[in-house]
């Protein structure tokens, strides 16, 4: 298949539909701790967490979509090292993208809470387990942040490209191009 100079409806789609769900993820993520204790509280975690195993699946999805599809190619006039940090900012928004629902998952599963996908229990991977507990909160959070600070990174990248070097960057992953 040839290179296009923009990726396909398909990749468009889940591009732009994680980027809305996992801003949505990390912004709830941190308001849980503000909302009182009660039913509206246990639905909205439940929320939280039905749609973080949701990325982990598109993610998934992306992932084998990509390697089926090509992907355009970087600018020529972009320098190695760059290139290179474009690859390994993709690469980290990828391991992100599938480790934080699992430790979401982990999380959860060793406060002795079983997690739900709308109506499907995931099966146990750990039991109850304050020490557990204790460290995947933290990588939760760890994680979170990082992947903001990527997705920052990622974002003034694009811009950078679109706004001062004028190139392609921005625009092949547009929606209604190509």
């Amino acid at each position: 298949m040839p290179n296009s100079d923009s990726y396909d409806s398909v990749a468009k789609a889940l591009h732009w539909i994680m980027a809305a769900v996992i801003i949505i993820l990390w912004v709830v993520g941190h308001l849980i701790d503000a909302i009182p204790k009660g039913d509206f509280r246990s639905n909205i975690i439940g929320m939280h967490k039905a749609f973080g195993v949701v990325i982990a699946i598109l993610a998934v999805a992306r992932l084998t979509w990509r390697s089926t599809r090509p992907t355009p190619a970087l600018p020529a006039t972009m320098p190695p090292m760059e290139q290179f940090l474009a690859k390994l900012g993709h690469v980290a928004l990828y391991v992100l993208m599938l480790a934080i629902p699992l430790d979401g998952v982990l999380l959860s599963q060793s406060g002795g809470r079983a997690v739900s996908v709308f109506g499907l229990v995931l099966p146990t991977i750990v039991e109850k387990s304050d020490a557990l507990k204790s460290v995947f909160k933290q990588g939760h959070e760890v994680m979170g942040w990082m992947l903001a600070l990527l997705l920052v990174a990622h974002v003034a990248a694009a811009l950078r490209h679109h706004i001062i070097l004028k190139d392609d960057i921005l625009r092949r992953m547009m929606p209604g191009r190509g």
